[in-house]
């Protein structure tokens, strides 16, 4: 009867699944978490104070083994591109992968929980293209490095907004590109703007500025239109410098090494 009560305890863990989804064990997390000292979650967890507060997702399962791994495949593509320092000196802990996250209740690929150190990323996103989750993954990591070393993911800088043109102001924040019904995608419409995103906040500006630097295709045009464009010039010494004086081997020859291998 004992045998047999064990094996009934066994076999019921494992029909109800408290091993968990089992995505912990894709070998770019276990790569990604040992390289970076990052614990990477894949699996439920209640999140911290600020993300209980705005955000909602739900928990990837099994059966999201092969989107999932799809989506590491892109992750860990980029976040490689990162050396240790970078991740250490901007303290980021935690890395949440979910499905279905909202953020006051808008659609999100990503979330940064700077007061739980915590970076939450929508794996259902690479229906959007593999380019823009790319991009995005560093846009949205900079919200975290701006609240570690700012204080805020909202900092105003009278040096950054010296740069645009006397009387340009940022808009209402990026959410606001989410519901103003105004929002069009573009690139370079305007001088000293990478993206049209990027004129809705102050905080979007240096984010969109920061992601082109980590992708070939996004370095090549921010270099291409940094040779007349005076204010876009200014913001990518500006985001180099800030980079460069925290990790001095990010300086313009690695990235230009990471880009022509890209």
């Amino acid at each position: 009867m004992r045998v047999l009560f064990c094996s009934f305890i066994f076999l019921f863990t494992v029909l109800t699944g408290t091993a968990g989804n089992g995505l912990d064990r894709n070998p770019d997390v276990i790569k990604l978490e040992s390289k970076y000292s990052l614990d990477l979650i894949t699996d439920s967890f209640d999140g911290g104070d600020y993300a209980q507060r705005w955000a909602y997702w739900t928990t990837p399962d099994s059966a999201d083994s092969v989107a999932f791994r799809e989506f590491m495949v892109v992750f860990a593509n980029e976040w490689n591109k990162y050396p240790v320092a970078w991740i250490k000196v901007n303290n980021l802990q935690k890395i949440a992968f979910v499905k279905n996250l909202t953020v006051s209740g808008q659609q999100r690929f990503a979330m940064p929980d700077p007061y739980d150190e915590t970076l939450y990323y929508d794996i259902e996103y690479l229906i959007y293209g593999s380019e823009y989750v790319s991009e995005m993954i560093h846009h949205e990591f900079w919200h975290m490095i701006e609240e570690q070393n700012f204080g805020t993911m909202y900092f105003k800088s009278t040096v950054w907004c010296s740069f645009n043109r006397a009387g340009f102001r940022y808009g209402n924040g990026g959410s606001d590109a989410y519901t103003d019904g105004k929002y069009v995608d573009g690139e370079h419409t305007k001088l000293g703007f990478v993206t049209n995103y990027a004129m809705y906040g102050e905080e979007e500006d240096r984010g969109e500025v920061y992601c082109w630097f980590f992708t070939k295709r996004t370095w090549n045009l921010l270099n291409a239109w940094i040779i007349e464009d005076r204010i876009l010039k200014n913001k990518f010494d500006w985001m180099l410098d800030f980079m460069e004086t925290r990790v001095p081997e990010m300086d313009r020859a690695f990235f230009e090494k990471m880009n022509s291998q890209d």
